[in-house]
């Protein structure tokens, strides 16, 4: 009896030794997302300014959290839109945590003055995956057209951050696409994606749900790029057709998973 006793505990002390870490997830305003399992973290389109009345934007007190607290071990950017992107923000940052790195298309990368050595370009020419690794994750990057006729100039990029036991997916701003069967291209389905960061309006399609579920099938979903402004009835709609997916909108919302 007691040799069996020891060898239950010893299991349990296994399984426990193997335990998944615990992801969490904070909103930084817009589509800025800080995203941690406890030994590593990133930062996602979370250092910007003010851009106008309809989109949230990190406060000065939460820069600062961001810089001597969270200290992401990277930071990641999508495009340079003001709403995603501040040049002086991510300088700082830079120069605030000796070793952590930056990554975004050249039309970010450019922008950056210092720290050369920890800046990491993904290219746009096409939509091949390119992977880094950072500590104990991984960064894949990769072009994603940013939405909108007048925007097809802008490097707008996506990324897949392994993290621990988690795939996270964050595509910036894009949409389906159809007329150039954008998700078809990207691959996405074959990624095991378990969270996807989307824009709210790639929901408002009729045909969102088969669309998410054909092109990306993620375990997760999570909704960002929300007006403050955005009306309550529509939110609530929205909500309700959605019982299952995150909607953030409040700065330093907190998701655990």
């Amino acid at each position: 009896m007691l040799k069996r006793f020891f060898l239950l505990t010893l299991i349990s002390i296994g399984i426990s030794g193997f335990s998944q870490k615990k992801l969490s997830l904070i909103y930084t305003g817009n589509m800025g997302v800080y995203i941690s399992n406890e030994d590593s973290s990133v930062l996602i389109d979370g250092l910007h300014t003010k851009y106008g009345d309809d989109y949230l934007f990190p406060t000065t007190s939460l820069i600062h959290k961001i810089r001597k607290q969270l200290r992401p071990d990277a930071i990641l950017f999508t495009h340079y839109h003001g709403d995603h992107f501040s040049a002086s923000l991510a300088n700082e940052y830079l120069a605030s945590s000796k070793n952590s790195i930056l990554c975004g298309s050249n039309q970010i990368t450019k922008e950056i003055k210092t720290s050369k050595d920890r800046l990491f370009t993904i290219a746009t020419t096409d939509y091949s995956k390119q992977t880094i690794t950072i500590k104990d994750f991984k960064i894949t990057g990769l072009k994603i057209n940013h939405v909108g006729k007048r925007h097809t100039a802008v490097e707008n990029i996506g990324y897949i951050v392994d993290l621990g036991e988690y795939r996270i997916l964050h595509v910036g701003d894009t949409n389906w696409m159809e007329e150039i069967n954008l998700f078809s291209q990207l691959g996405l389905i074959n990624e095991h994606i378990d969270i996807a960061i989307l824009p709210y309006w790639m929901l408002l399609e009729n045909s969102a749900s088969q669309q998410i579920k054909k092109h990306i099938n993620p375990k997760q979903i999570i909704a960002t790029h929300i007006s403050p402004r955005i009306a309550q009835q529509e939110l609530q709609e929205m909500k309700k057709k959605y019982p299952d997916i995150h909607f953030l909108t409040t700065l330093e919302q907190q998701i655990q998973l």
